[in-house]
């Protein structure tokens, strides 16, 4: 299944993405990761080190070209062999998961436009890649102008991250729309840094009102926080946590949809 995490900026969608990346693989799964964020940082939350993650080589908006174009939209294509891609690009996260880094602009180019291309490639990249890993999981840049370029459009299950609060709330139903327009079969939100059960009730009345399925509830965690705060992996930093508890009933609800 493609798998594809938003949010608002800092609603912790590259934590759900590198925490669900990291439980999927216990089973032995092959996983692939893709960090479609201008300004990635999966690669800490998979548990990758710092030297590690700044010596990735990010895969350029000219890996993908033009293809034909299909119900008006024009398809991108690999301008190199997939398995090219992976051998040059991927970097191994742990044993079962691979990581590619792509949507990162490229030094000297401030001032010089818009992220088109890098959105075209990023959305080329997530339909090309499925057959590399039982599971894609793809955290997404923030905001909604990636959405509207169709950067999404071949994932299968959307993860809007949503935290409890109006504006996060507002930019979730407005995620969510886009995807239904996209045609994402699975839209689902993530209730993210819940701190009691008024913050619960405010996300599920929200989301009730504007018909979105919740998929999980995760709680503010400070063993998560702690994680964050040394640049480290929740999966590793804090195992027994419950933020990686709820992070895996979600993954379990994941794999159910999946066989489905």
């Amino acid at each position: 299944m493609k798998i594809a995490t938003v949010g608002k900026g800092g609603s912790g969608k590259t934590t759900i993405a590198g925490t669900l990346s990291r439980i999927f693989a216990e089973t032995g799964r092959k996983i692939l990761a893709i960090d479609g964020d201008p300004n990635p940082n999966l690669a800490l939350t998979l548990g990758m080190s710092r030297d590690a993650a700044d010596a990735i080589t990010s895969v350029p908006a000219n890996v993908m070209k033009r293809g034909d174009e299909v119900d008006g939209v024009v398809q991108m294509v690999p301008a190199i062999p997939r398995e090219e891609i992976i051998a040059k690009y991927a970097a191994k996260a742990t044993d079962y998961v691979d990581l590619i880094v792509m949507g990162q602009p490229a030094h000297g180019t401030a001032g010089l436009g818009c992220m088109c291309a890098s959105h075209r490639a990023v959305r080329g990249l997530v339909a090309e890649m499925t057959d590399f890993g039982e599971h894609t999981v793809t955290d997404m840049e923030a905001g909604l102008e990636h959405l509207r370029r169709g950067t999404a459009r071949h994932v299968d299950m959307m993860l809007v991250v949503a935290e409890p609060y109006y504006r996060s709330l507002e930019a979730a139903m407005r995620t969510a729309t886009l995807a239904r327009e996209l045609g994402i079969t699975h839209i689902k939100v993530v209730a993210n840094k819940v701190r009691n059960d008024d913050d619960m009730a405010a996300i599920q009345s929200y989301c009730d009102q504007h018909d979105m399925d919740i998929i999980g509830t995760v709680p503010l965690d400070d063993e998560m926080v702690e994680a964050e705060r040394n640049a480290t992996s929740p999966y590793d930093f804090a195992s027994s946590s419950a933020g990686v508890a709820a992070i895996r009933k979600i993954a379990k609800e994941i794999d159910q949809l999946a066989v489905a």
